[in-house]
């Protein structure tokens, strides 16, 4: 039998629904701002405001979970766009193995099995058929 309660079992299981004070402060400072200007507003607006209703206590914590997320985003982006390069770079090669394919095909010469199954491999991964 456990000794934990209700509440510690769920965030044992999933620690992810636990916030941080400054997690809260942030979903209230967007609340409150979606309410008062629908229309929209800054980003800095919220972090304005969910600092300002943060205890002073919590700062020293806030300023080192904004850090991590501000670096975790940075090295997603990085990641983001190095694959993004990389599909770029496939298409422009199955672009060049199609147009290939195109000329042996109507220069009416064989087409090698080579060339069909680099076309096949180029195009799977990029229709999201690959596994």
């Amino acid at each position: 039998m456990s000794d934990l309660t209700d509440f510690e079992a769920i965030v044992a299981v999933q620690p992810e629904l636990v916030m941080t004070p400054l997690q809260a402060m942030f979903a209230e400072a967007d609340e409150e701002l979606r309410a008062e200007r629908p229309e929209g507003f800054e980003v800095h607006e919220i972090v304005e405001r969910a600092f300002f209703h943060l205890p002073v206590a919590e700062h020293e914590a806030a300023r080192r979970e904004l850090g991590t997320v501000y670096w975790e985003a940075r090295i997603a982006d990085e990641q983001m766009l190095a694959h993004a390069a990389e599909l770029q770079a496939q298409r422009r090669e199955l672009r060049r193995l199609f147009g290939r394919y195109e000329d042996l095909a109507e220069s009416g010469a064989p087409v090698p099995y080579e060339l069909l199954l680099s076309i096949v491999k180029l195009a799977l991964p990029l229709t999201g058929s690959a596994s």
